[in-house]
């Protein structure tokens, strides 16, 4: 599941959820962040999630730049990014809230 922002430049960014899988050492693969029962889309504790935006670099290119978002920061980024916040107040809630 992914939310994103109206593509306007300078404009929120596209909040992600992902796993990570681990290959332990008798073999096994596993998938983090653990979850009992089957993985859940709606439920915010059975993702790793992060905000991913473009900036502009001062030679004219884009770079895409990721920031980490804990499970508790989930639904206000979701409500920022629904409004269309800046970028910067998204990224200000994220780091001021660590």
């Amino acid at each position: 599941m992914k939310l994103r922002g109206d593509r306007i430049p300078g404009r929120s960014g596209t909040l992600c959820q992902r796993t990570k899988k681990k290959k332990l050492q008798n073999g096994q693969i596993r998938e983090y962040p653990l979850v009992s029962t089957e993985r859940n889309v709606y439920n915010v504790l059975h993702w790793f999630w992060h905000l991913t935006y473009k900036q502009k670099e001062p030679d004219g290119k884009y770079k895409s730049h990721t920031v980490s978002v804990r499970p508790e920061q989930v639904a206000a980024v979701q409500v920022l990014i629904a409004g269309n916040a800046q970028l910067e107040v998204v990224l200000s809630y994220i780091y001021s809230s660590k």
